[in-house]
């Protein structure tokens, strides 16, 4: 598991209380003799976690879709099974302690979709629920706040048990004119972690997530889906060959000009080599 939020699972599929019989207490004097009868022991909280998720994906992926499943509208559950990469981002201005945002990002070739062409994929989530450690890939980009404050709002929203969409993405919002608009913002965040991101960080990955928002301008650029994921996993427990990953890499530094034998993404100097440690 790379990426859980207990808060959106508990957000949008409450846990029950578990039954407790009733605790009686014995006062003698000025001493106090208690019995207590209760219920046996909870087992740990990470099994009940997996336990529900088991439950709930079993559930969402009855009406979820496909990321690339054409029509998707805020608010739909999708599945995704996609090679991604992933780094940890911060807003601009001062040099945060630790990033506050995790961004994946991963692509569908058109001859594997239905409508033949391209989908980018991208999900958002606070580093908060991020299980690994995980490289920068530094500041999101001047003009991008919209994105970033969108994330932490979701993220708010979900620690608050709210599981309606946010007043950031219904209509009257999104037509609201701004100076740069939804889908270049996010086409803007897209293409960064693609050019910053540490090739280490990518694998075949699959998980659940819900759609935030769906551009498909595919005059300009692809089809681009951003989404906040409730889980992201591992897609197979087999590890790749180190001539793949050499292969991987090697494909990875050609595509954007880089050293086979020294990844180095254009970061500023107080980016580079900068890592989000989750706590234990």
């Amino acid at each position: 598991m790379i990426y859980f939020s207990r808060p959106r699972l508990n957000a949008f599929f409450p846990e029950h209380p578990p039954r407790l019989l009733p605790t009686v207490k014995v006062g003698v004097n000025l001493e106090v003799a208690s019995v207590e009868m209760g219920s046996p022991a909870a087992r740990s909280p990470t099994d009940a976690e997996l336990h529900r998720l088991r439950q709930v994906r079993q559930q969402i992926k009855r009406h979820a879709s496909y990321f690339y499943a054409p029509d998707l509208r805020t608010g739909d559950w999708i599945y995704f099974d996609l090679r991604m990469g992933w780094s940890t981002s911060h807003e601009d201005g001062d040099l945060p302690d630790l990033d506050d945002v995790l961004l994946f990002f991963g692509s569908m070739p058109s001859e594997h979709t239905h409508s033949r062409a391209p989908v980018d994929l991208m999900l958002c989530g606070s580093t908060e629920h991020l299980l690994k450690k995980t490289a920068t890939a530094g500041r999101m980009g001047s003009g991008t706040g919209w994105l970033h404050s969108l994330i932490l709002k979701i993220n708010h929203s979900d620690k608050g048990g709210e599981t309606g969409i946010p007043p950031d993405l219904d209509q009257h919002a999104l037509t609201v004119c701004s100076a740069n608009r939804r889908e270049v913002v996010a086409r803007w965040v897209f293409d960064v972690i693609a050019r910053h991101h540490a090739p280490i960080h990518r694998a075949r990955v699959q998980g659940l997530a819900r759609v935030d928002l769906s551009f498909d301008d595919r005059t300009t650029f692809p089809r681009l889906v951003v989404a906040t994921p409730l889980y992201v996993q591992d897609a197979s427990r087999k590890s790749t060959s180190w001539i793949t990953r050499l292969r991987l890499h090697r494909d990875l530094c050609r595509r954007y000009g880089q050293s086979i034998w020294k990844w180095s993404p254009d970061l500023a100097p107080h980016d580079r080599n900068r890592y989000y440690v989750p706590p234990e």
